[in-house]
């Protein structure tokens, strides 16, 4: 159980993209039921806060002023980047789903 939750301190500090290689090797490394549950709960916490951020980035692009130009590549970027969120939160979901 120290494995993993070292493993889940390591990773919550360096994630910046979806399942990285030390979040498939949990995974991988996931077989007790102790084991499962915490990888488990971390990637529905990283899956929650991909779309808060998601979210966020959606109302930044609504919430825009400025020049018109800077304002539609701004909405652009936002909209971008909520919707990369989104895809990241789905895919620690289903991580989370296939270790049941």
């Amino acid at each position: 159980m120290k494995k993993i939750i070292s493993i889940l301190l390591v990773l919550a500090s360096t994630s910046l993209f979806a399942l990285s290689e030390l979040e498939n090797l949990m995974i991988k490394e996931a077989n007790t039921p102790e084991s499962k549950q915490a990888a488990r709960t971390y990637l529905n916490a990283m899956a929650k806060e991909k779309e808060e951020n998601a979210k966020r980035h959606e109302r930044m692009a609504i919430n825009q002023g400025g020049k018109v130009v800077s304002a539609a590549k701004f909405k652009e970027h936002n909209l971008n980047l909520a919707k990369e969120f989104r895809a990241e939160a789905e895919e620690y979901k289903k991580a989370a789903d296939a270790l049941k």
